[in-house]
């Protein structure tokens, strides 16, 4: 078991994590005129108690389904993993249903139901904890020592990185694909300017075009208009001047003839 100044001195911690990570939840709260009763399974998520003390929950009596009256031992540790969040409990069975002196196990929180019993003070609260296992199944789970914490330790360890890496995979894909997104928008954007730009272009010469045949036309018009004027004119001149020739012509007879 371990010294309870260490245990004391760890439980700040323990109890935030307890509380952070809604590690004793589900409440069932039952009145009677003695004594008021919290059940509040561990790992559950709804209706949290809210805080929990750890250096309460340490030496905590644990009983069995199979009997609510003997205690088989008491919470001798809380683990957490690198979030801070409880992984197991350990509980030291203290030798009693034939389970060796001072060995204590490995448990899951989902293994445990708390129960919050009324006390005088309520910053320190008084718990009774419940093995979700018989005492036969309680043998069965891993023994806690040095091999098994080293074991445990690395492959924490492992899972911890693993789950590092793969989020930082994520988030460079996550990265990777925003970049290829933003640049095949741009990509877009610009081939969408320079089709206005190209569309603008054409318009503008085709006005330009336009304008030039139109100048041509009025320019070819202009200047048949204008032949078309001196031809005539022309004309008009060739009859007056044969006209005079023939009215000189006639003058000249008559003056003979006289």
């Amino acid at each position: 078991m371990l010294p309870k100044n260490k245990m004391i001195a760890s439980a700040t911690v323990v109890a935030l994590a307890l509380g952070s990570n809604a590690a004793f939840a589900a409440s069932e709260t039952a009145d009677n005129s003695a004594t008021t009763q919290t059940k509040t399974t561990a790992g559950s998520q709804s209706q949290s108690q809210g805080l929990y003390s750890a250096d309460q929950l340490m030496d905590a009596s644990v009983y069995t389904t199979s009997d609510n009256k003997k205690a088989i031992g008491e919470i001798d540790d809380v683990l957490l993993g690198n979030d801070m969040s409880i992984q197991k409990f350990v509980i030291e069975t203290d030798g009693k249903f034939g389970l060796g002196a001072g060995k204590s196990f490995v448990v899951s929180p989902s293994d445990l139901t708390v129960e919050t019993l009324k006390s005088k003070h309520e910053s320190k609260p008084e718990y009774r904890v419940t093995l979700n296992l018989t005492s036969e199944q309680l043998s069965q789970q891993p023994v806690y020592s040095d091999s098994w914490w080293s074991n445990a330790q690395s492959q924490a360890s492992d899972a911890w990185q693993n789950t590092k890496n793969s989020a930082q995979s994520a988030w460079t894909q996550l990265k990777s694909t925003t970049s290829n997104i933003m640049s095949g928008a741009q990509d877009q954007a610009d081939d969408a300017q320079d089709a206005t730009s190209n569309a603008a272009d054409n318009a503008q010469d085709a006005t330009s075009n336009a304008a030039d045949e139109a100048s041509d036309t009025a320019g070819n018009a202009a200047d048949s208009t204008a032949d078309s004027a001196s031809d005539a004119a022309d004309a008009a001149q060739d009859k007056a001047s044969n006209a005079a020739d023939e009215a000189s012509d006639k003058a000249d007879q008559a003056t003979d003839n006289n």
